[in-house]
Parts: structure tokens; C-alpha cells; sequence
């Protein structure tokens, strides 16, 4: 047996060979193999990396810290849950209002915790300890939303009772008040810091200048309730999100409305933009997630592992991870980080094996000191070059065929992580550069087993384990 390399575990499986035979010809199972390598992407479903699971109750809401360690979940019951997205862990719970959290935000250093409730209030919480900082009261109704600045100096909130309230964090006084004509049910603050934009029940979007609280904008955007509002990153556009069941975009600058998005089967709730303003998620009362190319207007993907309605939405920082919060109770995790690209629906992978048909016959390596030699052969290269911490929750799984002097000359994921993840790891860059040190006279070919762990473990081993 080979020595364990330092760094990482070195894996075997000791098992028989498996082999077929069709028409007296003996071939190595799955061995065939078609004129290029794709990876499929857009037929295989995305599923979540990681699901947390402690709420009793509707989760309404969802934040990120900056720094994408920490997630914060409200709920129907009142309750915030403060959570590690590093290993998923439950860290505290807080008995925060005694009526349903519709709304949380996050300060940019990640250090408070805003909430808004049906109780009228809105609260300020040490993320760090859950302790009470301040409550903040001067609403007759639910606050239904809530928004920080981007430097995390004011906390604007909009209520049922037609009133938007801009606070002074530090002070916890009312800094300007601004009326308006039918109950408030969404917020957003523009990143630049420039302006405040607001949604009502009657489908209206307005835009306010921070500085005096004048009138910019006002849309008859959509012909029901808007659940939902979001600037893009850039501050060049704004999401609305309705009860008609749509997704409409808006230019800022010139006040213009630039597309509909339609695909959603009920009411949409939240809509969230990704860092790079590239791709829009929305959500609906329909359970669906959809993820939208903002220049194309194209439907990118659909996500469908909640059972019940989806509430909120929210990037996580580096963009590579969307967070949903659920009426089942629960809060997901999506792996997300390739979707700019996801228009080139398959990642499509160098053909490396020159062949005078599309299907070719290949021989089996059955030698033991061969294979041996191969197995440390493929762990090196994967070792030597895999340099990124791993961000991913479960193993990846692949099947990769190597030939006789050690190229890997093609490579399929087998589970979904692996999918998802295949573009954070060295495997598509070792197999493109691999293309042109194979020749069409290079048939015998080992398939071996790789997994890349969520603790950095690289584990390589013959598909089919060691020949006795």
C-alpha cells in the first residue's frame, strides 16, 4: 500500500472487479464513451446544499452578516433564530416580539440585528449575545418592513398605518416621517445611499430623496399588492415583486420600467438581486424559487425543494449562495455560484479522445502495480493543484478515467454536490489541459473513484477497488 500524503487521506477499497460481457466480448462497465464530455447542468435539479431545520412556525424573514458566517430567521411566532453557516449550528434563539417577524436586517458589520413585527415595534438586537439593545415605537399598526442604510446609519420602516419612519441608529430618535396614502408592505434602500424606495398595497412604487424626503418617483407599477422591492447592487435597478404574480424591473436613473418577468403560478414574495447585479431570485407562494439572467430576461433555473410558500430571499456576500426562509419551517441553502454563466446551459469539457466513430471500444487496466502507480498518479495532480478551501456541505462525487501514462481524459460528477460544486475544484482546469497529451492509440484506460470532502479530505481509489 502506498503511503497516506501528509496533507490529505489517501483512500482504497478493496473489492472484485466488476466486469460484463455482451456477445462474448468483455468490456469494462461504463466505459463507452461518446464523441465529446459534457457536464450536464440545466437537466439536473439543484438541490440544496444545507437545510436548517427549528422554527415551529412560518419563517418570514432571513438575513446574512457581511462577512457570510452568520444567518438570522424570523418567524410567525415571533422567535429569531441566529445561525453558523459555516457548519449549519443552531447558535441562539431569541424570544424577540410577541407577535410575527415579518422583516430582519442586518448592519453591514454584522454586529446588529433590526427586526420588524405586527407588534408595532421594531427592535434592536447584539447579534453577538441576543441581548436587547433598544426598542424603537412610534407606529399604530404592524411594521411590515423594514431597511438599513448602507452605512448603517438609519433604519427606515413601513407600516399598515401608511407611515414610513427614517431612524437615527444612534440615537434612536425619528429623524423624518413620510405619509403616505396606503399601507406600506415594502422597503429598500438604494446602495448609494441616495435614495429610499417604497411599495404599497395598492401596487404603487414611490422613491424618496434621503436627504429631504421629497417625492422622486412614483410608479403604478403593478395591479396588486407588491410583497416585494430590491435594488440591484449598482443601484441602477429596482425589483418589484406582486400579488398579480410577477416580476417587474425598473431603471432608477430615468424612472423607466424596463420588463416583466413572468413565470411564477401565485403571488410573489421576494425578489433579491446577487452582488454582482447579474442574476434576480424570486419567490412565490407557488414553493418556487426562479433565477433570472437580468440582461436577457431568461429563466436561468428553477428551485423547488420547499414544500410550502417562499418568504424571503437573500444572497449571501461572495454571491455563491442563496438563502430561502419557508413557510415548512425551514431555511435553505442553494448553491448559486455559477449562475452568471448558467446561459451556456451545459459546462461544456474538451474532447480528448480522437475516434473515427462516436462510440469507441476501450480496454480495461487490470494490472495491480499499474493501477497503484495510476491511483497516486491522479491523487497527486488533484492534490497539487486543489488550493481552495471548501465551501460545500456534502462529498463530491466523481468518476474520472485516466490513461496509461496518468492523464485524466474525462470526468462525469456523480451526485448532485458534485454539479454544483465542479467549478470551485481543480478537475475542469486538469482535464482541458490534459487534451492535447492524448493520442487516439491511448486505449487502455483506468476509471477511478474521487471524492473531495467538506473538511479538505481527497480520497482516490479504483472504481471498482483493488484487483486481487
Amino acid at each position: 500500500m502506498l503511503a497516506q500524503p501528509k496533507r490529505w487521506k489517501y483512500s482504497t477499497v478493496i473489492a472484485a472487479t466488476t466486469l460484463a460481457t455482451i456477445s462474448g466480448i468483455w468490456s469494462w462497465r461504463s466505459l463507452s464513451t461518446s464523441n465529446n464530455n459534457y457536464i450536464e447542468v440545466s437537466e439536473q435539479k439543484t438541490l440544496p446544499s444545507l437545510t436548517l431545520s427549528g422554527h415551529k412556525a412560518w419563517v418570514y424573514a432571513v438575513a446574512i452578516s457581511g462577512d457570510g458566517k452568520t444567518l438570522a430567521s424570523s418567524s410567525y411566532d415571533g422567535k429569531i433564530k441566529i445561525w453558523n453557516l459555516t457548519n449549519g449550528k443552531l447558535l441562539r434563539t431569541i424570544n424577540a416580539h410577541s407577535d410575527a417577524i415579518e422583516s430582519l436586517v442586518m448592519s453591514p458589520d454584522g454586529k446588529i440585528l433590526a427586526s420588524g413585527s405586527w407588534d408595532n415595534r421594531i427592535k434592536l438586537w447584539d447579534i453577538t449575545n441576543g441581548n436587547l439593545i433598544q426598542t424603537l415605537e412610534d407606529h399604530t399598526d404592524d411594521v411590515k418592513a423594514i431597511a438599513m442604510s448602507a452605512d448603517g446609519q438609519s433604519l427606515a420602516s413601513g407600516s399598515y398605518d401608511g407611515m414610513i419612519k427614517v431612524w437615527n441608529l444612534k440615537t434612536g430618535s425619528v429623524k423624518m416621517t413620510i405619509q403616505h396614502p396606503e399601507p406600506i408592505t415594502a422597503l429598500a434602500f438604494s446602495p448609494d445611499g441616495k435614495m429610499l424606495a417604497s411599495a404599497c398595497k395598492k401596487g404603487q412604487i414611490k422613491t424618496w430623496k434621503l436627504n429631504t424626503g421629497k417625492q422622486i418617483h412614483s410608479f403604478a407599477a403593478h395591479t396588486n399588492t407588491i410583497w416585494a422591492i430590491a435594488f440591484s447592487p449598482d443601484s441602477k435597478m429596482l425589483a418589484s415583486g406582486s400579488q398579480d404574480q410577477t416580476v417587474k424591473l425598473w431603471q432608477i436613473e430615468k424612472g423607466q420600467f424596463l420588463c416583466t418577468l413572468e413565470g411564477h403560478d401565485r403571488a410573489v414574495l421576494s425578489v433579491a438581486f446577487s452582488p454582482d447585479s447579474k442574476t434576480l431570485a424570486s419567490s412565490s407562494y407557488d414553493r418556487k424559487i426562479h433565477l433570472w439572467k437580468v440582461e436577457t430576461e431568461e429563466l436561468l433555473e428553477t428551485l423547488t425543494d420547499h414544500s410550502k410558500a417562499v418568504w424571503s430571499l437573500k444572497f449571501n456576500p461572495n454571491g455563491q449562495t442563496l438563502a430561502s426562509g419557508s413557510a415548512d419551517g425551514t431555511i435553505k441553502l442553494w448553491p448559486v455560484s455559477s449562475l452568471s454563466n448558467k446561459q451556456l446551459q451545459n459546462v461544456t469539457l474538451p474532447s480528448v479522445i480522437k475516434k473515427e466513430a462516436d462510440i469507441v471500444a476501450i480496454s480495461e487496466i487490470t494490472d495491480t502495480g499499474r493501477l497503484e502507480e495510476l491511483n497516486q498518479k491522479v491523487y497527486d495532480q488533484i492534490d497539487e493543484n486543489w488550493q481552495q478551501t471548501p465551501t460545500w456541505y456534502e462529498d463530491l462525487l466523481f468518476q474520472m478515467r485516466v490513461n496509461v501514462d496518468g492523464v485524466i481524459v474525462s470526468l462525469e460528477p456523480m451526485n448532485q454536490p458534485a454539479r454544483n460544486y465542479i467549478q470551485q475544484t481543480p478537475l475542469p482546469k486538469l482535464l482541458s489541459s490534459a487534451n492535447s497529451q492524448v493520442t487516439s492509440q491511448k486505449k487502455y484506460f483506468a476509471l477511478f473513484r474521487v471524492v473531495m470532502t467538506p473538511t479538505g479530505v481527497l480520497e482516490v481509489s479504483p472504481w471498482s477497488g483493488w484487483l486481487q
